[in-house]
């Protein structure tokens, strides 16, 4: 019996107002891209310090951001991406989004 894969979809994130985890799983790595890049777009577009953040080049210096969404790799390999951002000046705020991809044996 072929091992089957889960790919997990995780948001830990901290606010002035909420910390929690947001937790999404998915049967094919298709959906868990869609509905990672889904996460990152609602961050960017809700009213919130992020949205400050992507402003312009100048305001994004205010922040720690890293990710791995840009990076090449060969089409149709299935990998894990994170994209993480903290806000300099008030470490308290922050988000890191990672899609696991999970072996069932």
């Amino acid at each position: 019996m072929k091992n089957k894969k889960i790919y997990e979809i995780l948001l830990r994130y901290s606010t002035d107002d909420d910390t929690g985890v947001d937790s999404y799983v998915t049967d094919t790595y298709e959906k868990a891209v869609k509905k990672f890049n889904e996460i990152i777009l609602e961050e960017k577009n809700d009213i919130s310090w992020i949205t400050n953040a992507f402003e312009s080049e100048e305001t994004l210096k205010n922040y720690e951001f890293d990710t791995n969404i840009d990076f090449e790799y060969p089409d149709n390999e299935e990998h894990e991406l994170y994209w993480e951002i903290t806000d300099k000046y008030d470490w308290y705020h922050h988000d890191y989004l990672e899609l696991r991809i999970k072996e069932i044996i």
